[in-house]
């Protein structure tokens, strides 16, 4: 064989995502009529299509729907004081708020999981998000505390569609070696919604009202809103659902985005599910260990993540440790003081500083040893916790908790979506990551009655078993999918 048909060999390859020992020698001799004749995966053409202005463009718009469902979330604890002045509500009732929100995510997460493999990711994204702006909105004119508990829970209906479809779509629309960093987009903008609902509170609440509160954080709602109706259908699903000609026209567009040299030649080849959105597959042999592995994970992270924002607003309150003093809730003047919100920034600004840390650490590492690795931090951070040492070792201790049990939320929702084939990947993220809102409904029940009237530390003592129990859990994994494919 001449150099230039090796050149030619090589370059046909390239083009065309093609390992070059599937040219056949008998292609040699004519590899212009072979062209027509190659075919490619989806991972191949991101592969080679790489990370432009495309996902520049469109990653940071699906990954701020993180940012409005975030923004809601920390508002509900932020609000929860202020609601017992204006409507009288005793605390069973406020924790109520908290309880319906996450029980409302319950259907919303499987449902929608369902919905995004049988209909398509950008329909369920659509929806969630039209929800979430709809009954953000009605809260505001809420008459009395039964409207407004009927708001959130269709808030958190929303909130369990977008959560995990967020980051499938960022998943599937991303080349390999970016997945990791595009859902750390994700959850950087959620980090910053709870920011922005805290300043936001900490400038109107007193002096406007919840109500003008809710209004102002639901305005990023309508602009991503508008976005989100402009975002391209994954071509994953175009493809196992049959619709091969779309899925080429948006891996074609990403192309000619990205690099308009290159041109992708030969025809898209995927097998075509009919099987899609099937729960029964989630949960069967095949994934079955994945599927419950990863569901007590995100269920004690969940835990731990949502007492832990609860909890801070009460402890503040009430001096569970000797060094707040701070009163949060003036009964007679119906307000909230200050303290409180720069506490809180404090501790957002910690998660920022840690969730980029760790994400390159899961790229260099792996997604196992980076879970092993935040387990352990979360267990040593949460265990002094329980004895409310000298102040400033304390909130080094939270900071370091709180950036440790977002960073391993970040790992897990890295890896979730990887454990999971392209049919039944919305399902599985679905139903696996109900089980996160179902730790933030048991923390909703926990947080008074364990950390409010016993005290921080017990409150402390049950987030440690909860993070030893994620340690296990964790142990268990051993299906490694850095830089892996997902089919």
């Amino acid at each position: 064989m001449s150099d230039y048909q090796q050149e030619e060999r090589r370059n046909f390859a390239k083009a065309n995502y093609i390992p070059l020992k599937e040219i056949s020698e008998k292609d040699e001799s004519n590899v212009t009529s072979s062209f027509d004749e190659r075919r490619y995966s989806v991972d191949e053409a991101l592969k080679e299509i790489g990370l432009g202005l495309y996902h520049l463009k469109w990653i940071p718009i699906i990954a701020m729907s993180g940012f409005t469902q975030s923004s809601m979330v920390a508002l509900a604890s932020l609000l929860i004081i202020s609601l017992q002045c204006q409507w009288n509500l005793n605390i069973p009732v406020q924790i109520l708020l908290l309880f319906v929100l996450f029980f409302g995510s319950f259907p919303g997460s499987v449902l929608s999981g369902v919905l995004a493999d049988k209909k398509g990711r950008k329909l369920s994204l659509i929806l969630g998000q039209l929800l979430l702006l709809i009954f953000t909105v009605l809260s505001t004119i809420s008459f009395n505390y039964v409207f407004f508990f009927i708001a959130y829970f269709f808030i958190g209906l929303a909130i369990g569609m977008l959560l995990h479809l967020s980051v499938v779509l960022l998943s599937e629309f991303s080349p390999p070696n970016f997945r990791t960093y595009s859902v750390l987009l994700f959850l950087l903008f959620w980090v910053l919604g709870s920011l922005f609902s805290t300043v936001v509170t900490y400038g109107l609440l007193n002096k406007h009202g919840w109500e003008i509160v809710t209004f102002v954080v639901a305005i990023p709602h309508i602009v991503i809103s508008i976005f989100v109706l402009l975002v391209d259908e994954s071509p994953r699903y175009l493809a196992i659902s049959g619709q091969i000609a779309a899925a080429e026209q948006v891996l074609n567009r990403m192309s000619l985005q990205n690099n308009p040299d290159f041109e992708i030649v030969g025809k898209l080849e995927m097998r075509i599910e009919n099987n899609r959105g099937s729960l029964g597959d989630v949960v069967g042999e095949e994934y079955r260990k994945n599927f419950g592995l990863l569901s007590v994970s995100l269920g004690l992270v969940g835990l731990i993540v949502y007492s832990s924002n609860t909890m801070i607003p009460y402890m503040l309150e009430s001096n569970h440790c000797s060094h707040f003093n701070s009163t949060t809730y003036q009964v007679e003047k119906c307000k909230v003081s200050t303290p409180i919100f720069k506490d809180l920034s404090y501790i957002n600004v910690s998660e920022i500083v840690m969730l980029p840390i760790f994400a390159v650490v899961n790229e260099v590492f792996g997604r196992l040893k980076t879970l092993r690795l935040l387990s352990v931090v979360l267990v040593v951070s949460t265990f002094f916790l329980v004895f409310c040492l000298e102040r400033t070792f304390f909130m080094v201790c939270l900071y370091i908790q709180r950036g440790s049990v977002q960073s391993l939320l970040l790992t897990l929702l890295i890896y979730t979506p990887e454990c999971y084939p392209t049919h039944i990947r919305g399902a599985g993220c679905g139903l696996t990551t109900m089980f996160l809102f179902f730790g933030g409904l048991i923390s909703s029940a926990m947080v008074y009655p364990v950390g409010v009237l016993h005290g921080f530390s017990h409150l402390a003592l049950a987030l440690t078993l909860a993070a030893v129990g994620t340690l296990v859990t964790v142990g268990f994994m051993d299906k490694e999918t850095r830089g892996c494919d997902i089919s």
